[in-house]
C-alpha cells in the first residue's frame, strides 16, 4: 500500500518541476535577527519557508498556506486525529 502523500512530498516535487529557488528577503534576515535577540527559537524547515515565499509571490492564498502549513505541522508533530486517507487539496 502506498504511502499518502505528505505536504513536505508536494513542495519537494514543486521545487523540482518548477526548478523553485528560494529567496531571501531583508524582511527575512530582519525577522531572524528580531527572533534571536528576543532570545526565541523559531527555525522554519524547507516547506514551511517555501509556503511563504508562494504566498508572497501570490502564487497561493493565505488561507491555502495557512491550511497547508497546518497540516504540515500535523504531519511533522504528529496527530492521532489525523485521517491519513485524507489527500491534499
Amino acid at each position: 500500500m502506498n504511502r499518502p502523500h505528505t505536504v513536505a512530498d508536494l513542495i519537494e516535487r514543486f521545487i523540482r518541476q518548477k526548478s523553485f529557488v528560494l529567496q531571501t528577503t531583508y524582511g527575512d534576515v530582519y525577522a531572524a535577527k528580531l527572533t534571536e535577540l528576543s532570545g526565541d527559537v523559531v527555525e522554519l524547515d524547507l516547506t514551511e519557508r517555501v509556503l511563504v515565499s508562494l504566498k508572497r509571490r501570490k502564487l497561493i492564498t493565505g488561507r491555502r498556506m495557512v491550511t497547508l502549513l497546518e497540516q504540515h505541522q500535523r504531519e511533522v508533530l504528529g496527530d492521532p486525529h489525523r485521517l491519513t486517507d485524507q489527500p491534499v487539496k
